[in-house]
């Protein structure tokens, strides 16, 4: 039979490309993992040259790579999209990680995400950019947010609880995540994930971590460290300077906020309703 004379080696011929895309995909992602943990401790960025881009993803100063996560955060990765997970990085021990995830048989994207504990359970909930359709924000048939009009045209939040949903998405979160409009966030009891789909870029994922910090700071275990820094000195004396300075005003902004996100919820139960 001729025509296999010529199938045969046009077989070859796709694997090669096919395997060669793969190659230079894998290289990209790995260079931009390294920028990433570099953009992650500035204090060692301002003393790096060149060099860098020789260096492999384990000789890189920065959140330290780990096989594997706390339960609780490895079944909220799965939640995220699941995946065949690429790699896994320290931001705080047992507290909080991100993963680079890439497509399996179930998952057809490459997603980053960051995954950690919360100190109360949560009421559960997913928050994600509201669709466009054809060329239109569809309508936010969501838990509606009568007094964030904005963050309505942005984002969709879905879940059971709307009084509950109201008051966990605070102004500073609903704040974080309309810096960060791609993202996608998932909350379950005490774990959060939030997650950005598509090939792995330094700045993109930096901007996540600051998005997740944000959230973090606000519910996050643990006191909630900063998801930013290694220097856990430098951000202890940072704290205690703000508490010094903001003593005695702190208090009475936050009762402000409580009293409007208290408002918030009643009216994103009763849209509900």
């Amino acid at each position: 039979m001729p025509w296999l004379w010529y199938v045969g080696p046009l077989a070859l011929l796709v694997v090669w490309y096919l395997t060669g895309l793969r190659g230079r995909h894998e290289a990209r992602r790995d260079a931009e993992l390294v920028r990433w943990r570099v953009l992650m401790t500035p204090k060692a960025a301002s003393r790096r040259s060149g060099r860098d881009s020789r260096k492999t993803v384990a000789d890189i100063d920065g959140p330290r790579p780990v096989r594997s996560m706390p339960g609780s955060l490895e079944r909220m990765l799965a939640d995220a999209g699941g995946g065949a997970v690429i790699s896994r990085y320290e931001l705080v021990p047992k507290l909080a990680y991100v993963a680079i995830a890439g497509p399996d048989a179930k998952n057809g994207s490459e997603y980053q995400v960051v995954v950690a504990k919360l100190a109360k359970a949560a009421p559960r909930l997913t928050v994600c950019p509201l669709p466009i359709i054809d060329g239109r924000r569809a309508p936010n048939t969501g838990v509606q947010f009568k007094k964030d009009p904005d963050f309505m045209e942005q984002f969709l939040v879905e879940g059971p609880e709307a009084k509950s949903i109201g008051r966990w998405l605070s102004a500073r979160v609903r704040d974080a995540l309309r810096d960060f409009p791609d993202a996608w966030l998932f909350v379950e009891d005490r774990a959060m994930a939030i997650a950005v789909y598509g090939p792995v870029d330094a700045e993109r994922l930096q901007e996540l971590v600051i998005a997740a910090d944000a959230i973090f700071a606000e519910h996050g275990a643990g006191g909630a460290p900063s998801l930013l820094f290694e220097d856990g000195e430098a951000d202890d004396e940072d704290e205690d300077e703000d508490e010094d300075e903001d003593d005695g005003e702190a208090d009475d902004e936050d009762d402000s906020d409580d009293e409007e996100e208290d408002e918030e919820a009643a009216g994103a139960e009763r849209a509900v309703r």
